[in-house]
């Protein structure tokens, strides 16, 4: 694995526990909130985040609705480096659990994502979620 292979990884690693805590403040630090072609594709969205204030809002609306990420465990990652750029795709098992609910979310959720390297280091520009449910 190389460096740049390794730290798109990391960066990956670090938005996953960032979305199981919830914490939006290390969510912004892993994107390029300067990069004019944001896309965050939320897997309950029907379209798509493409400017960085509806990708915050976003951010802000899952604690309003989730109630804790119970698990949020890498499955599987493939980074392909196109010089300055890369494209991961990158799946993980995860389980929610709702506010007044009793019901829990859980199953496989894939993405795709988008890094380019910055003066910060590399940094997410793109974010495709869908998700494999275990029904059952």
């Amino acid at each position: 694995m190389t460096d740049d292979e390794s730290a798109i990884r990391t960066v990956c690693e670090a938005f996953g526990r960032a979305m199981q805590a919830m914490d939006i403040g290390a969510l912004e630090n892993l994107w390029d909130s300067s990069y004019g072609h944001l896309i965050y594709q939320p897997e309950e969205y029907p379209t798509a985040c493409t400017t960085w204030d509806e990708i915050v809002a976003y951010w802000n609306y899952i604690p309003g609705v989730i109630d804790r990420i119970v698990e949020w465990r890498e499955i599987g990652a493939d980074v392909a480096l196109l010089g300055d750029a890369a494209l991961v795709y990158w799946t993980c098992l995860t389980a929610f659990e709702f506010k007044d609910s009793e019901d829990q979310l859980a199953g496989e959720i894939r993405f795709s994502l988008g890094l380019r390297r910055t003066a910060s280091g590399w940094r997410l520009i793109h974010c495709h979620e869908s998700r494999q449910l275990i029904v059952g």
